[in-house]
């Protein structure tokens, strides 16, 4: 039941790209969210696999009980997974509160953190709102099956909830 008041709430207060007023965000969703075509699989996964070509993404790194969305980058972009940082990439399954002070020195000013699940529950919902408050998130957009931080130190702070 939480997740579907969560989901009504979410749509309500989210928006598409006319609500958007950073251009770095509404380039994201314009040329990368709303793009085709759309990948196999679910909508986080399908979020990620847009976000790596956009993002011009390197090095990432994985968190993740299923592989899939592993192989999923390897074989469409035939990248590697990397155990160096710094990282253009994270992924989690869902928020880790720790996180941030954990990669903090694997993380560059292009950096993004994806987080699955963000309103599974409502300890992840807390933990997702916590995460976008830290100090070092200039950009939080909020999907609501995946939520992800920007660190870009040009931005000023500002959190967006968008539908996916």
């Amino acid at each position: 039941m939480y997740r579907f008041i969560a989901y009504l709430r979410h749509l309500i207060t989210a928006t598409n790209q006319h609500g958007v007023h950073s251009p770095f965000v509404y380039n994201f969703v314009t040329q990368c969210l709303y793009t085709r075509p759309k990948f196999k699989g679910a909508k986080i996964d399908n979020v990620v696999l847009k976000a790596v070509p956009y993002f011009s993404v390197e090095k990432f790194k994985i968190n993740s009980k299923d592989d899939s969305l592993v192989k999923s980058i390897q074989n469409q972009f035939g990248l590697k997974v990397l155990h160096e940082s710094p990282y253009d990439m994270l992924y989690f399954d869902n928020p880790v509160e720790k996180v941030l002070s954990t990669y903090a020195d694997k993380i560059h000013n292009d950096s993004m953190i994806f987080f699955g699940n963000i309103h599974k529950n409502s300890v992840n919902t807390s933990v997702w709102y916590i995460l976008r408050s830290h100090e070092t998130v200039t950009v939080s957009i909020d999907m609501f099956y995946i939520g992800v931080l920007f660190f870009r130190k040009e931005q000023v702070k500002e959190d967006f909830k968008i539908r996916i």
